[in-house]
């Protein structure tokens, strides 16, 4: 690609010792002491008939007779050494080719510069360095390097040892060719760029410009598509800048390079941005830049663009083209429009391994695993060899689609059908796992998966990652921690962001801290995730300064970050300066407020006892208030002792989830405050035949062992409660709505745990727990006088918040 622009280019060579040292032709290569005379003056008639012969029969496509009248001269000179060899060369038999050239050295002749250049070019097609050194070494010793005359030959040298893989012999050619032109510098540059060292290559750019040769379109292209592939898309796009700049049109070769590197880093709208912008420039798209065009419509499921595009693949006849046809199938399945994509899948006349790929993936995806199945088995009928990437696309469809049975039955048999598994099947397997809730079992499988020696990657990392963002685990993810460690796996923006998130959700604020601090490319992302991470420990302050840090830094807030700013107010009181970063996020920022906004600000008013505003908030905002909006208010009402506003806020949220369990409890406490009902089903009190997620439960771990206690479970405890119940003066003094009485559903879970922890770890100063559903104020109470009574820390995770109990007090100072 990088050598348009020059006359064909071998590659280079280097001095091998002896002239008569064996390539691996298994044939020697030595000069003879003098040669034969190549004038075609002093050429006898015969042997001029058969040359022009070999010619006449290649040019008519007869390659065998050519080769018969060749190997049936008598004298073979120059010419007709040149006639067999260029008839092999233009039809890309460069084993042939040489094959001949070192025949032709064995019988005495040897190449001239013409020659020479398409034996080195064979050579670099061939990749035999071997043979090309020793080229180089004749070219040297035959005076073809060191004059103006003599550039296609240097050129030819340099191409070889670049497409040999061998740069640093290609740089010694070039520092010592006297003449240069824009195909030398075209090659180096290709050289360094295909060995990746990118900076070397922009400064061999600059360079050529200061000894007065201009870069052409092929020089750009080179540096371009190269730095595109690397995934280096802001300098490929600087790049294209310069190469505008300097009056050299980008082409379509230039245009598909960009938006084909897009495509493959996931950022479908600038590769849609660069191929408008092509079109927009007069360049025609090829097959490869509508496939890749239609490749962002699909990533951005954009079904109404996807079908333009498919309009104009059909207006130039490349629709059918297997590179366009699984373009459309990939594009139509992601988009839903699965008929269609069956349809196209039809009408690709040759398909490969990536056309049933694409359709196995499509039905799988809409959740048609039956369909999927046929078509795995039905692909190796058709003489298609399923590939690791088709049995990944069937376990990822079973175990999305819910049937976790089936997936595995896959992985465990793909091996025996031939089939290595890769990492990625290991992580379809994890991160359905995660995402099914299986989070032990997603642990065993990461478990297995290292004693097996296979290597995690980025990606096995961020789906495990989640499954311990949990105050039970946080000894789990010091171990994924020390796994990146271990592994020299680069840590990048999206895991340094989990595991902030992951290690303050396990209650360890400072580790979170310290990822944040050694993470060198910290984005909007990774700033939301430190400051929620402060406000979630109770740390407003901290939270702002953070805020302050950021915009200094200058990065820009986001809908997030300016939502936990408010919040951030609001635990702090003020009122005044969460109003102002409320009122003015549009004109500051940019950003509309949204549902987050509004209940952060809600929460800011009730914390005070700002009720009334709050409501008067709920009840002029622009948008329907939700769940959030409204559990805000019905918390600001419960702590401030409001029963009638309570009772409002409950009646929106039976509306909202009238199913909810806690939302019935909720309605019969203030029917029997207020006398008013709510039309909500009957609060079932019975843990009977509920599912486990609608019976409140904790979990706790001790000694690496984890422990679940369900309301009312009886585990021998009764003793100890007494004891404690005895030493703690509990008073309840707040309106409690959503409570569960013990009387009723028998000790509340977190009391067990608390005590099964003070019992079964005396020795360890830290309990942490996890429930399911709110806290309630009695429960409070009991652990923070634990707290100050055992000297105990407390961690008690709840969906509402992480209650930090230590010396008799709650992070969340009472207000949840």
């Amino acid at each position: 690609m990088a050598l348009s622009q020059a006359p064909p280019l071998p590659l280079p060579l280097q001095e091998k010792g002896s002239a008569a040292h064996v390539p691996r032709h298994g044939r020697s290569i030595r000069e003879p002491r003098t040669h034969p005379p190549s004038s075609f003056a002093r050429r006898e008639p015969r042997f001029v008939a058969d040359t022009k012969l070999i010619t006449v029969h290649s040019c008519g496509g007869r390659l065998g007779d050519a080769r018969t009248v060749f190997d049936g001269m008598r004298h073979r000179d120059l010419l007709a050494w040149s006639a067999m060899i260029g008839a092999y060369a233009i039809r890309g038999m460069y084993g042939e080719v040489l094959a001949l050239a070192v025949s032709m050295v064995v019988e005495g002749v040897l190449p001239d510069r013409f020659l020479i250049t398409r034996i080195l070019q064979a050579c670099a097609y061939a990749d035999d360095l071997e043979l090309g050194r020793l080229l180089h070494s004749m070219a040297v010793r035959r005076g073809f390097m060191g004059r103006v005359k003599d550039v296609p030959v240097g050129n030819s040298v340099l191409v070889m040892y670049v497409k040999c893989g061998n740069v640093v012999c290609a740089r010694k050619v070039f520092e010592k060719m006297v003449c240069r032109d824009l195909g030398t510098w075209n090659s180096m540059i290709f050289g360094y760029c295909r060995s990746a060292e990118w900076e070397e290559a922009r400064r061999l750019l600059d360079a050529m410009r200061q000894e007065g040769t201009e870069p052409g379109v092929v020089t750009w292209n080179t540096l371009i598509s190269s730095y595109a592939r690397s995934g280096d898309l802001d300098v490929a796009m600087e790049l294209l800048g310069q190469m505008e700049e300097s009056g050299v049109a980008p082409d379509v070769v230039t245009w598909t390079s960009l938006v084909s590197g897009f495509v493959h880093m996931d950022r479908g709208d600038e590769a849609l941005q660069c191929f408008i912008r092509m079109c927009l420039a007069g360049v025609e798209p090829n097959g490869m830049s509508i496939a890749s065009a239609i490749s962002a419509c699909a990533s951005l499921k954009l079904l109404n663009l996807g079908r333009e595009l498919h309009s104009h693949a059909i207006k130039v006849c490349s629709v059918n083209n297997v590179l366009s046809g699984n373009s459309l199938v990939d594009m139509y399945a992601k988009c839903g429009e699965i008929v269609a994509a069956w349809r196209i899948f039809n009408e690709i006349p040759e398909k490969d391994i990536f056309s049933w790929n694409s359709m196995i993936a499509g039905y799988a995806q809409a959740g048609y695993c039956g369909k999927a199945y046929n078509l795995f088995c039905k692909m190796e009928n058709c003489g298609v060899r399923r590939n690791v990437i088709t049995w990944n696309t069937m376990i990822s469809g079973y175990i999305r689609n819910g049937d976790d049975e089936r997936a595995f039955e896959l992985f465990q048999i793909m091996e025996s059908y031939g089939v290595k598994r890769d990492t990625a099947s290991w992580n379809i397997l994890i991160a359905g796992s995660v995402h099914n809730g299986y989070y032990d079992r997603a642990l065993r499988i990461f478990q297995q998966m290292r004693s097996l020696l296979v290597r995690p990657d980025y990606i096995t990392i961020l789906s495990i990652i989640p499954a311990f963002a949990n105050l039970v685990a946080s000894w789990k993810v010091r171990e994924i921690h020390a796994c990146i460690f271990h592994h020299n796996l680069e840590m990048d923006g999206k895991i340094a962001n989990a595991l902030i998130n992951a290690y303050s959700k396990s209650g360890d604020l400072a580790s979170a801290c310290t990822v944040f601090d050694m993470h060198s490319s910290r984005n909007v992302i990774s700033w939301n995730c430190i400051i929620l991470a402060h406000l979630l420990h109770g740390s407003p302050n901290e939270a702002l300064d953070l805020f302050c840090q950021m915009k200094q830094e200058g990065v820009l807030p986001d809908h997030t970050t300016l939502a936990a700013v408010i919040k951030a107010y609001g635990l702090m009181g003020k009122v005044s300066e969460g109003s102002q970063t409320f009122l003015n996020m549009t004109n500051d920022y940019n950003i509309t407020p949204d549902l987050d906004h509004h209940a952060a600000m809600v929460d800011l008013l009730g914390r005070s006892g700002r009720l009334k505003e709050a409501y008067e908030l709920i009840d002029e905002m622009p948008l329907i208030p939700n769940s959030t909006v409204w559990e805000a208010f019905l918390t600001a009402a419960v702590n401030h002792g409001n029963v009638r506003l309570a009772h409002l806020a409950a009646v929106e949220l039976s509306v909202i989830d009238p199913g909810d369990p806690r939302v019935q409890r909720l309605a019969s406490t203030l029917q029997d405050l207020t006398g008013k009902s709510i039309d909500v089903p009957k609060v079932m009190v019975s843990n009977k035949g509920r599912k486990l997620d609608e019976v409140e439960s904790c979990s706790t771990e001790i000694r690496n062992k984890l422990y679940v206690f369900s309301n009312g479970d009886n585990v021998g405890l009764e003793h100890t409660l007494a004891e404690l119940n005895s030493v703690l003066d509990i008073s309840i003094g707040i309106l409690d709505v959503e409570e569960e009485k013990e009387e009723v559903v028998g000790v509340h879970c977190e009391k067990l745990a608390i005590a099964f922890g003070l019992t079964n770890s005396p020795h360890f100063k830290n309990i942490r727990i996890i429930k399911n559903a709110r806290m309630c104020n009695h429960c409070h109470t009991f652990a923070k006088l634990v707290s100050k009574k055992y000297e105990r820390h407390i961690l008690i995770k709840d969906p509402k918040c992480l209650h930090k109990f230590e010396d008799g007090k709650c992070s969340c100072e009472d207000y949840w």
